[in-house]
């Protein structure tokens, strides 16, 4: 899987790939623009695939995307 972080020194959002098991082990990432370990995950919407299309689902109430328009999925 891919993990986005944002650094909270810099504001650089950077990517981490691991395995579940390997991202739960890990220590928080140092940013790699300044080195700070002050990085917190960026929880990003998922597409859910279906046989009438692709459907952008938000995590929070009211559904949509939460894109802003960007992804094409309607909301």
């Amino acid at each position: 899987m891919t993990y986005v972080f944002r650094c909270r020194s810099c504001g650089h959002e950077f990517e981490m790939s691991a395995t579940v098991a390997e991202y739960e082990s890990r220590k928080v990432p140092a940013c790699p623009q300044c080195g700070r370990e002050e990085a917190r995950r960026v929880y990003t919407p998922i597409l859910v695939m279906s046989a009438g299309g692709t459907k952008g689902e938000a995590g929070g109430a009211g559904g949509g995307c939460g894109c802003g328009g960007s992804c094409a999925c309607g909301h």
